[in-house]
């Protein structure tokens, strides 16, 4: 399993561990492992809750197997580096050969239930027996998901991502996981990746409730699938080419601003600075205090020779964003071109100290440092 992804389920689940207590393994109490051999100095886990008539009564003698059982469960999820745990797990499998079917159930249980934490614990669990169970890493995704709705962490779709990516991993063709990854990545906006696992989906066995969800969501996904080549097309360099896929789509959304952003920077790579800067003054308008767009703005401008509507829009994302290097560098830029190169050399000196590393802003610093010699 992944190491990040062991490390925030440990931090997820190790409160289960305050619902064990760890017993040592008495002469007496070994009938339950049946001839299993147990590591010198292991503990049991058993479930408190479990217990507490066999602690009022002062008897543990006999181990209760439901304690024991749920308390292997907790202590296997719960926690991938905890002493013992591959016993625990071939322990689990001795008491009973068809537990791992039996704790999925438990789990898809807690999840309808509405109990995800507990939920995810009990798939856990199953994917300590099997890593390769895909019923136990759907439905772990489905449980971030659900976890990350109702407590409001984002955080937490990482996490079902990489439970989709994986089902999908071992199995290429299982259509649930396809279909889940692609609103996945829909929702981070990759809009290719999602198109190209939903229509894995549809060629897979699924619910007809389900194609109908991907009918509508690759009716959605086409149109931004087609932008997001577009505006990769431009920042490769292939201008033209992206420019192209990008006016297709104008006309039918010209309230997206992301779109006429890009629009704009293919033609700003062309140096057609008039028509970029169209495009720009409009995404001014669907999304204010756009900073890039403002700093595009004062490029367009900046080459159309209008030094000072250049500078207005400079200090007004400079007012926004005061440690960009890029920004604090257009601005000298702008006063070197006005011929105030004392104002220019500050300016430099910013960026430089926002930005030691950017070449470009070396360079204009070292300019500016060259002409006031």
């Amino acid at each position: 399993m992944n190491t990040k992804f062991e490390a925030v389920m440990a931090k997820l689940l190790k409160r289960f561990l305050n619902d064990v207590v760890f017993v040592d393994l008495k002469p007496e109490n070994k009938a339950v492992l049946a001839g299993l051999n147990a590591p010198a100095n292991a503990t049991l886990p058993l479930f408190i809750e479990d217990l507490a008539v066999k602690i009022k009564e002062n008897d543990m003698d006999e181990i209760p197997v439901v304690a024991l059982i749920k308390g292997l469960v907790y202590a296997v999820g719960a926690q991938a580096e905890l002493p013992y745990r591959s016993f625990y797990i071939d322990l689990l499998k001795h008491i009973d050969p068809e537990i791992g079917v039996r704790i999925l159930s438990d789990g898809i249980r807690f999840a309808e239930e509405g109990q995800y934490s507990n939920a995810i614990l009990y798939f856990n669990t199953v994917l300590a027996m099997d890593h390769e169970s895909i019923d136990a890493l759907y439905n772990m995704g489905r449980a971030f998901d659900d976890l990350c709705d109702k407590e409001a962490r984002s955080d937490l779709r990482v996490l079902s991502k990489w439970c989709y990516e994986k089902t999908i991993s071992i199995d290429p063709s299982f259509a649930y996981g396809h279909f889940s990854l692609g609103f996945a990545l829909y929702n981070d906006e990759k809009f290719s990746e999602a198109q190209r696992h939903w229509l894995s989906a549809l060629n897979g066995d699924l619910p007809e409730e389900m194609r109908e969800e991907l009918v509508v969501g690759l009716g959605k996904v086409k149109d931004r699938a087609t932008y997001e080549r577009g505006y990769e097309l431009i920042l490769a360099g292939r201008v033209e080419e992206g420019l192209e896929l990008l006016k297709a789509l104008e006309d039918d959304h010209d309230e997206w601003w992301n779109l006429l952003f890009f629009i704009g920077l293919g033609y700003r790579m062309l140096e057609q600075y008039e028509d970029a800067l169209g495009y720009f003054l409009k995404v001014m308008t669907l999304n204010t205090g756009h900073i890039k767009t403002m700093n595009e703005i004062a490029i367009c401008l900046l080459s159309l020779g209008d030094f000072t509507e250049a500078e207005r829009y400079l200090k007004e994302a400079i007012r926004l964003s005061p440690e960009n290097s890029e920004l604090l560098c257009n601005m000298g830029i702008v006063h070197l071109q006005k011929g105030d190169q004392a104002t220019a050399r500050i300016y430099f000196d910013r960026a430089h100290e926002a930005s030691p590393d950017d070449e470009v802003v070396a360079m204009w610093l070292a300019h500016i440092n060259q002409k006031m010699i």
